[in-house]
Parts: structure tokens; sequence; C-alpha cells
């Protein structure tokens, strides 16, 4: 008989630091891999946002956005995460009344620039402007 294979497939693309991280954008199947230094700023961009999530949670809106802002001063422009982070901002912006409700328009359309099919930017970014009453935007 033979031997039985003992190794695990990562379905991550690799340990974040390891030197293979991937990303993909917002439906792309394709991946990048990353050096291990912009591994490493991955790996804490992404505890920065876990640590915005809870905060959001908490209705901490503000303090989640210093931790969103934090994050995305980690990542590459181009990476998946700037998307999901700007749309998180614009949560935050939402949640903080009706006058921020541009500003939340704005970081829609940067997590748009990133991944353009990204349905959760999208609807937020549809909201707003239903909110707004400006249904003519472009």
């Amino acid at each position: 008989m033979g031997k039985q294979s003992l190794k695990k497939k990562n379905q991550g693309g690799g340990k974040p630091g390891d030197g293979k991280v991937k990303q993909s954008k917002v439906g792309d199947n394709g991946a990048r891999p990353y050096d291990k230094d912009t591994a490493v700023f991955i790996e804490m961009s992404q505890e920065l946002k876990e640590e915005g999530n809870k905060l959001f949670q908490k209705r901490d809106h503000e303090g989640a956005m210093l931790k969103y802002e934090k994050a995305l001063k980690l990542l590459p422009r181009n990476h998946v995460d700037v998307a999901y982070l700007r749309s998180n901002m614009a949560a935050c912006y939402m949640q903080m009344g009706l006058s921020d409700y541009p500003r939340a328009i704005h970081e829609c359309n940067l997590a748009l620039e990133v991944a353009p099919k990204y349905s959760k930017a999208l609807l937020k970014r549809a909201r707003c402007y239903e909110a707004l009453n400006r249904l003519d935007w472009r």
C-alpha cells in the first residue's frame, strides 16, 4: 500500500509572514503573492480591522474609523481589504447621521475603485444616494 500524505492543503495561499500570502480582488480568481514584509503588514492590518469591527459593534464609530484608517495605511493600494475597509468606513459614516452620507459615498467610491463589483459598497452607496434624494447620481 502507498504512503498516506500527511501534508495539508493550504487554502489561504500561505501563512502571514511566510512570504506566500496571496490576495485576490472581489470576484477575481487570480491571486498574487507578497513578500514577507508586506505579508506582515497585511496581517497587522487584518488585526486592526478586527479591532475596528469590535468597536463598530459597540457603536464606537469614530474609534472604529481610526482603526480602519490605520489598517489602510499598512496595505498595498490594490489589496482587496482596501475595499472592505473603505466599505466599513462608509458604514461608520452612515451610522453617524445623514450629514455624513456624502463622506460615506466617497468611501464607497474608493472601495469600488479597488473592487468595482463589490456588492456591499454598491448597496451602501445606493442607500446613501436614496437617503439624500440624489437619484440622478451620474
